[in-house]
């Protein structure tokens, strides 16, 4: 069976079962983003706009924790 798909392998096929229990979508500042949910807040897993400008914002970028998010 053959994907074709952007997302990564690891929110596909997750090692762990419960994985996804810990992914959610927010919109921090306006933009939509996948988060972990973390202990201290949330960390930026993956970008959800079609606005190019918003992947050139540094506080938007992958890895980044969040700890207050909203519009």
């Amino acid at each position: 069976m053959i994907l074709y798909t952007m997302m990564p392998q690891e929110l596909i096929f997750p090692e762990d079962a419960n994985a996804w229990n810990k992914i959610e979508m927010l919109n921090v500042k306006g933009v939509p983003v996948l988060a972990e949910q973390l202990d201290e807040g949330y960390r930026i897993t993956r970008i959800l706009s079609s606005n190019p400008f918003d992947y050139l914002n540094p506080e938007l970028a992958p890895g980044n924790v969040i700890r207050h998010f909203g519009p």
